[in-house]
C-alpha cells in the first residue's frame, strides 16, 4: 500500500473524470442526427414504385406526377404520342379488355438513372382470372419517368386466353 497520500489524489482525480466521461457517452450518443436525404437510385426507385401504384389504382389523371411530359414509350407497337397520354391510351385499351388490373411489383433493381422493375399483373377477362409476368426498364430524367421498355409475356397471356399458337403454314 502506498504512503504518499499526495500522489493518490492526482491519480483519482484522473480516474474520476474518466468515469464521468464515460458515464456521458450514452447522453451523447442519444442524439438522433438528422436522416441523410435519399440517394438518387432510392429515389428513382420510389418514384417506379408509385408509377406502378398509379396504375394499380386506376387514377391515371395522376399520371403526370411521375412521367415527364416529353415520356416516351419505346416498346414496339406502342402509341407514338409522348407524355403521360401515351400511358393513358395503353391502359384504356387494356382497360377495356380486363378488369381489375392490379400491378404487383416482385423485383426492383436501380443503377445511375436506370430502374427495372419485375412485376405481375393481375386481372380478369370473361369472369376468368389472367395472370402474366412483365419487366420494364425506365429511365429518370428531372424526377420523373423520361423513357420505358415493357416487356409482357404475351405468350402466356394468350395461353390464358384459350389461344393456340399454331405455326405458319408450310408454302
Amino acid at each position: 500500500m502506498l504512503q504518499r497520500p499526495d500522489l493518490l489524489r492526482p491519480a483519482m482525480r484522473g480516474a474520476v473524470f474518466l468515469v464521468l466521461g464515460l458515464l456521458a457517452l450514452p447522453v451523447l450518443s442519444q442524439e438522433t442526427p438528422s436522416p441523410a436525404p435519399p440517394s438518387p437510385v432510392e429515389s428513382n426507385k420510389a418514384l417506379v414504385r408509385r408509377y406502378l401504384e398509379v396504375l394499380s389504382g386506376g387514377d391515371l389523371a395522376t399520371l403526370g406526377e411521375v412521367v415527364s411530359p416529353d415520356f416516351s414509350d419505346r416498346t414496339p407497337g406502342a402509341p407514338a404520342v409522348k407524355g403521360p397520354a401515351s400511358i393513358q391510351e395503353t391502359q384504356r385499351r387494356a382497360r377495356e379488355l380486363f378488369r381489375d388490373i392490379r400491378y404487383t411489383l416482385d423485383d426492383l433493381i436501380a443503377e445511375g438513372d436506370h430502374v427495372v422493375a419485375r412485376y405481375t399483373v393481375r386481372a380478369h377477362r370473361s369472369g376468368k382470372p389472367v395472370e402474366v409476368m412483365g419487366m420494364t426498364l425506365f429511365r429518370i430524367e428531372g424526377g420523373k419517368i423520361r423513357e420505358a421498355w415493357v416487356v409482357n409475356d404475351q405468350i402466356e397471356l394468350f395461353r390464358q386466353l384459350g389461344y393456340t399458337l399454331l405455326p405458319p403454314a408450310q408454302p
